[in-house]
């Protein structure tokens, strides 16, 4: 393939995936834009039989790229390491277990060529726990409805979940990476990191399958607390700079947004916010947790820590959180330093 007419890159890590990796290949081989993507398979030292199945197609399709390690290493580097020798226009992660519409890339690319202050596009998916059921399959599946683009709530979640495409530019031009060491949300990071600078945009269409496993063998799902610990130190690290970014006027207009949810005794917030979150009206609404971290590293940045203090004590009075203690941190230095 004449890397010129390449639009999209697929890049696939694959790590004991035999059983998922013909038809992730079948399902991309199948899409509308197949004559401008380019398909790149990382093997992390799988130690089962992905090797031999990917083989079969490498003499048939000229435009699958496939590298294969010796070792285990995280998702992320392997994205990176696909990334890395890719020539497409835009970059897409394309996951062993989860399946496309046939015009899936066609439709995100499209959006991308077509409004080019968007760095980065994703849309709505279905949830199957059925392995290799493929989009054409599904009939009245449960949809993951996503929320529409929010710097504000990406703090508390990833919001994009597992089917985004985006610019090359953002890896080469803007030398914004995956980071490697990290094991689960690698993606949450780099949507955050791109985000501070970029516009991301939600498209309300079902374009493809994420897989659940019935057994919740996803590794997310096998590794919550794991899942946990990364998200809030990562997200607590770019609230710290997005409250650092802000301005005199931006402060004032998020203390009036959020001062109705800080009169509210906490428990009676977390309740509500549990139970409304539990019948599907706060997915576009911030955690009782990031808004009081919010407020917190405000008034700290405003160096009213008798304020700041206040609120992290309110919060630690009801719920542990990793996040809080370290904001308890920031405003006290000194005193945990000793």
């Amino acid at each position: 393939m004449n890397n010129k007419k390449i639009l999209v890159s697929a890049i696939i890590s694959t790590y004991n995936s035999e059983k998922f990796i013909r038809g992730k290949i079948e399902d991309l081989l199948a899409q509308t834009i197949i004559d401008k993507l380019e398909i790149i398979i990382v093997n992390s030292g799988s130690q089962q039989n992905e090797d031999e199945i990917i083989r079969e197609y490498l003499d048939k399709y000229h435009n699958i790229k496939y590298i294969k390690t010796k070792e285990r290493e995280t998702i992320y580097k392997a994205w990176n390491r696909g990334i890395k020798i890719s020539n497409g226009t835009f970059i897409t992660n394309a996951n062993t277990d989860d399946r496309l519409k046939h015009d899936a890339y066609e439709v995100l690319s499209n959006y991308l060529l077509e409004h080019t202050d968007v760095a980065l596009v994703y849309a709505d998916q279905y949830i199957s726990s059925i392995p290799n059921q493929k989009f054409t399959e599904i009939e009245n599946g449960k949809i993951i409805h996503l929320p529409e683009f929010d710097r504000l709530l990406q703090f508390g979640r990833c919001i994009v979940l597992s089917q985004p495409m985006w610019r090359s530019s953002l890896h080469f031009k803007d030398n914004i990476w995956f980071e490697e060491n990290l094991e689960i949300c690698g993606d949450h990071e780099f949507e955050l990191h791109i985000s501070e600078k970029n516009i991301m945009k939600h498209l309300d269409v079902v374009l493809g399958i994420f897989y659940k496993s019935k057994k919740n063998k996803n590794k997310s799902f096998i590794n919550k607390n794991l899942v946990k610990t990364e998200r809030d130190i990562i997200s607590l690290n770019y609230l710290q700079k997005y409250v650092h970014s802000l301005d005199l006027n931006e402060i004032s207009k998020l203390k009036n947004k959020f001062a109705f949810y800080l009169r509210i005794p906490i428990l009676i917030y977390f309740l509500f916010y549990w139970v409304f979150r539990t019948l599907g009206f706060m997915k576009n609404k911030l955690s009782p947790e990031v808004i009081y971290i919010l407020i917190i590293l405000i008034y700290n940045k405003l160096e009213k820590n008798r304020e700041a203090e206040k609120y992290c004590n309110k919060f630690r009075r009801v719920r542990k959180s990793i996040r809080i203690e370290k904001c308890y941190s920031i405003i006290h230095p000194i005193k945990n330093k000793q």
